[in-house]
């Protein structure tokens, strides 16, 4: 027999826990698959239709779908992944019976799960838009990642500290929730930061989402310099939260498991 190491065991055990959450989360029809990837479309849609009906059909020489694109599908991500990072421990309890299974490896089966589910979503609507006659192909494709890779850091750790913060107060994901309520009107999603005169610009720069749809709308339009995006303040607060988050983990990986 051969003997495992520690990262095959991760690794067989994340590939086990995938099935098993895909299979609860969409259930085992196909008409979950579909609506996991029709939503986010369907919401894009909706609110391009919404101003064009109010005369708005681009903003800063963009055409408002692709405008409205580039900022909901990674605050799409936001919304979702942050959520279910940080129940990712409590919803899986009783799996931590069993010796292989470590409380960080539903954390990486959820996280792995919305990143392909974004891919895929940008790739059909990128597909759309150029069947539309769109130009859906980004000015800066490694800056439009960098931007979104520290969004995925800044959850990664904020939601890994969270589920430390419910081992302490249940009620946390209540409070989450609450706090993201107003984050989809102040995230730059409907606006960008030209939009704005610039002394009400301090209501805004502090939220790192809000820098993440400055910058990649930055990369993706040649026509649109952010005025506000800071890569620095981005990365620290990213960084920030990751070290935050795996710090509460470590602090907190026994009691995950005994309580």
């Amino acid at each position: 027999m051969i003997k495992r190491n520690s990262w095959q065991i991760m690794a067989d055990t994340v590939n086990a826990l995938l099935l098993r959450e895909v299979k609860t989360r969409f259930g085992s029809n196909r008409l979950g698959y579909f609506w996991a990837l029709f939503d986010p479309i369907a919401q894009v849609a909706f609110m391009a239709t919404i101003f064009t009906l109010i005369g708005r059909e681009s903003i800063t020489g963009v055409p408002i779908s692709l405008f409205l694109i580039v900022a909901i599908l990674p605050y799409k991500l936001f919304s979702k992944l942050l959520p279910q990072l940080s129940a990712a421990v409590s919803s899986n309890k009783a799996l931590f019976g069993y010796r292989q299974v470590a409380p960080i490896d539903p954390v990486i089966t959820r996280l792995l799960i919305e990143l392909v589910a974004f891919v895929v979503v940008y790739l059909l609507v990128a597909l759309i838009l150029t069947w539309l006659g769109i130009d859906a192909v980004p000015d800066d494709f490694l800056k439009l990642l960098l931007a979104t890779l520290l969004l995925v850091v800044m959850c990664l750790g904020l939601g890994l500290a969270l589920c430390s913060a419910t081992i302490y107060w249940e009620d946390t994901p209540k409070l989450l929730s609450i706090v993201l309520m107003p984050m989809f009107f102040i995230s730059g999603i409907f606006f960008c930061a030209t939009m704005i005169p610039a002394k009400y610009w301090f209501l805004f720069d502090w939220n790192p989402v809000f820098h993440v749809m400055e910058l990649s709308r930055d990369a993706f339009f040649s026509s649109y310099q952010t005025p506000v995006g800071d890569w620095a303040y981005l990365s620290v607060v990213s960084l920030g939260c990751l070290a935050l988050g795996l710090g509460s983990y470590q602090i907190n990986r026994l009691k995950f498991v005994t309580q």
